[in-house]
């Protein structure tokens, strides 16, 4: 019944100067190391752009976008903390704005000027006498495929995007070369891709293509439809957890189980609110500083900004590790294996670990062509907490099959903060745990439920009703179960 301690975020896979600045921003805001960790993923995968892809072995190509789900509550310093992690990238993003200014400048200039010259060509083809009217037409063919030949205006580069709908995304990737980065310190877009919002269909047919860097039309306004060669979607979002179980009360529920949500990277770290104390928060210190920066701008530099994407390769090394770690996971995955609950998202996890490992060699040498076992290594030692913390956000959305034991947790939760010895009534926990998304759309019979599952594992026994004498008008008492001693008084191993 109960979950074991979930881990933290081991900082020191993610190597010595990455891990510096992850620590420094925990120390700074006084947040979980897991919250800068795992935005930190995503930048730098924001900063890759889909320019790299990991080829494992014959048949196993992986693109390099990463999806990370980080929950945090309100007050949790969710804004400071993607601030401090992506500000590199907006300066990237206005270093570039400033350097294309002067050829977009140019481009609309030159559309302009077409546009008037098509205009001219096609009243003086009006106005044209019968003898002139042939050259006139012609002139204005002329000016017409001369201004299709100028294609579109070049759009602004852009590296960040915040609270985007999932129309706007085809759209807004082919104005940057199938590149997008949604990184967002609430996590709405969620709600966007679910369709809460809007007709509540899912709407992640972009966002799954481009995952994986596969070619995706775009239909424009006036333009018809063109297709991006391949399109790379990397998402970082911090999101507090009622969007979650918003998800999992959602009638339907396909983006749960088309494989969307089991893209993801899950973290559910502790929450520190009331925990921070103010005199011990010290400024990043302005080396890790800019040492991060440096490097985030080297992978803009020298990957973001070239026109196809190349491949690392894993070494034989490297290889064989993730060999032995696919072995290891099938007895896992299968009926009856601690993973099978949550499999379709397991079975993706090898991939995911190789996109970190692709990540963090291109952190440390945005020139490599390699990946070594070295960080293909340090990628697989961080399975344990991602499974970990996976196991509790599926939970949450419903796509875990687990889910059904939240209200009950809940219930011991409450029961042992309380260090309850004396009898407790459905009624008693109710009035408690209202505010709960599952007890406010559950009510009573929802409480009821959960402490008939607690009288299953143990945790509860109900006490037999009193006989109500015949004719006995109003209502039934509320039921009421001892509970175990274990709750007030836990045993000492």
């Amino acid at each position: 019944m109960d979950r074991p301690p979930l881990p933290t975020f081991p900082v020191d896979k993610l190597g010595p100067q990455l891990g510096a600045k992850v620590n420094a921003v925990a120390d700074e805001l006084q947040v979980a190391p897991d919250l800068p960790a795992m935005l930190s993923l995503a930048t730098i995968a924001s900063a890759i752009g889909g320019r790299r892809d990991y080829v494992v072995r014959p048949g196993w190509r992986e693109a390099s976008p990463l999806w990370t789900a980080t929950l945090a509550g309100p007050g949790e310093r969710k804004s400071a903390v993607e601030a401090s992690l992506t500000a590199p990238l907006r300066e990237a993003e206005r270093q570039l704005r400033e350097k294309a200014q002067p050829e977009i400048e140019d481009a609309e200039q030159a559309v302009r000027i077409a546009k008037g010259r098509l205009e001219e060509a096609e009243r003086a083809a009006i106005r044209a006498k019968a003898d002139t009217a042939e050259m006139a037409a012609s002139d204005a063919a002329i000016a017409r495929r001369a201004m299709a030949d100028l294609g579109p205006v070049p759009a602004p580069p852009r590296l960040l995007f915040g609270d985007i709908t999932p129309a706007a995304m085809p759209i807004k990737a082919a104005e940057n070369a199938g590149r997008m980065a949604v990184i967002h310190a609430e996590g709405t877009v969620i709600k966007q891709f679910a369709g809460i919002y809007n007709s509540g269909q899912s709407e992640t047919g972009f966002a799954l293509d481009a995952y994986d860097g596969k070619a995706v039309p775009v239909d424009r306004v006036q333009r018809g439809t063109t297709e991006m060669a391949s399109a790379h979607l990397t998402i970082g979002l911090l999101v507090q957890p009622i969007i979650f179980e918003q998800l999992g009360r959602k009638r339907d529920d396909e983006m749960l189980h088309n494989g969307f949500v089991q893209r993801f990277l899950y973290s559910n770290p502790p929450s520190n609110l009331g925990l921070q104390d103010p005199r011990r928060s010290r400024p990043v210190p302005a080396d890790v500083a800019a040492e991060y920066a440096r490097r985030i701008h080297a992978l803009i530099t020298n990957i973001w900004t070239v026109p196809e994407a190349e491949s690392l390769r894993l070494d034989a090394d490297a290889d064989e590790l993730m060999y032995l770690f696919q072995e290891q996971m099938q007895p896992r995955l299968r009926n009856g294996g601690d993973l099978h609950p949550i499999a379709s998202w397991a079975s993706k996890l090898a991939g995911k670990l190789v996109r970190i490992a692709g990540a963090l060699t291109l952190y440390d040498n945005a020139h490599a062509r390699t990946i070594t076992a070295d960080y293909v290594g340090r990628a697989l030692d961080l399975a344990p907490y991602f499974v970990a913390h996976a196991r509790i956000c599926l939970d949450l959305m419903g796509a875990n099959r687990d889910a059904k034991l939240i209200p009950a947790r809940d219930v011991l939760d409450w029961l042992r903060r309380e260090k309850r010895k004396e009898p407790c009534s459905v009624r008693n926990a109710h009035r408690a745990l209202h505010g709960r998304s599952w007890v406010d759309e559950g009510g009573a019979d929802a409480v009821h439920a959960a402490m008939e599952r607690l009288e299953e594992f143990g945790w509860l026994a109900l006490i037999p009703p009193p006989e109500r004498p015949p004719g006995t008008r109003g209502r039934k008492p509320s039921p009421e179960y001892d509970v175990h001693p274990w709750v007030h008084t836990p045993p000492a191993t």
